[in-house]
């Protein structure tokens, strides 16, 4: 089977279909991703064929007339079965209802069921558990949450077990947690605790004047689907990634500016919400033992749902009922 994935310029929506781009290559069908132009060196770097569509612009989606023209006029000549795309790539679904391909939408964690009127797909793909979705959001197709962060190396100090708790503090972007988010005291709170405080901060990030204990370690970036598994909790930037690999890892989280997935992780009782990761705020994430515990129930229940590949043959399927 062919597939086409219509993925939008954004990074993180991009490494959200990873795992099923993988489940469907590695179960033998072949597999390329569509993309504005200036985004396929990003596409390529994940190990798939890239397809440019439509123009650059500044948007964060795939929608243009521009996109589906292009897009349309390939996948007349490729004749893909089945054209998976993001809820923010809607020229999937119009390519898929131009040359008869099956249509699949695959929402990020962050998504909600999508506004009224616009493209229907044959089916939807959900990786959020059942306990967190919005009550509109039925009859979707489960499948359990992978994290993918594109490449990455594990670091010598990585290999040893640690002393203490390990607490991550981590943005997708690591000047969001510099000076009026991340408040000083926060590393004096850290100085008391009897943890490890690793942050993907650089030490002049941090407001001038803040004394920074002998328990905290700064890195440019570190390989978060490796760290978490060490980790006791994180600490992120309300990021649905970032929120998500908490949860698959059973950890409570702090998330500064929330999304509303980082909210309503919240209202579980699994993760902690806050305008700025301050003192309090660290010790209660550390400390309070109800957080783990729900967060390991959230985990458990993710870890309940199919796995990406074992999604495929049921989007084998209806890629041939449409055919059909």
């Amino acid at each position: 089977m062919r597939v086409l994935l219509a993925a939008p310029p954004s990074t993180a929506r991009l490494h959200n279909l990873m795992p099923l781009a993988w489940a469907l290559r590695t179960s033998g069908h072949e597999v390329q991703i569509a993309g504005r132009p200036k985004f396929t060196e990003t596409i390529t770097t994940t190990g798939f064929v890239a397809v440019a569509a439509g123009t650059d612009g500044s948007g964060d989606r795939l929608a243009g007339e521009s996109d589906v023209d292009d897009l349309t006029s390939y996948a007349a000549l490729w004749r893909p079965s089945l054209v998976v795309w993001d809820a923010h790539a809607p020229a999937g679904a119009e390519v898929a209802r131009a040359v008869g391909a099956a249509s699949v939408r695959v929402l990020n964690p962050s998504d909600d069921d999508g506004p009224a009127g616009g493209p229907v797909p044959d089916a939807t793909v959900n990786c959020l558990p059942p306990s967190l979705r919005a009550p509109e959001d039925t009859g979707h197709l489960p499948v359990r949450y992978v994290h993918y962060s594109g490449p990455s190396v594990i670091p010598a100090w990585l290999r040893r077990k640690p002393r203490r708790r390990r607490v991550l503090v981590t943005t997708q972007d690591a000047a969001g947690l510099s000076g009026t988010v991340l408040d000083p005291a926060l590393f004096d709170t850290a100085a008391r605790l009897r943890i490890e405080l690793v942050c993907t901060l650089a030490e002049d990030q941090i407001p001038s004047g803040t004394t920074i204990p002998a328990n905290v370690r700064f890195f440019d970036a570190v390989p978060v689907d490796a760290v978490l598994p060490t980790c006791a909790a994180i600490v992120h930037d309300g990021t649905a990634a970032q929120a998500m690999a908490a949860l698959t890892n059973g950890l409570p989280q702090l998330a500064v500016g929330a999304s509303g997935l980082a909210a309503r992780i919240a209202e579980h009782g699994a993760g902690l919400v806050a305008g700025q990761a301050d003192g309090p705020a660290l010790e209660k994430l550390v400390d309070d033992a109800s957080l783990p515990e729900n967060a390991r129930r959230l985990g458990a229940e993710m870890a309940a749902m199919p796995s990406p590949r074992e999604l495929v043959p049921e989007l084998a399927r209806i890629a041939g009922s449409r055919a059909r």
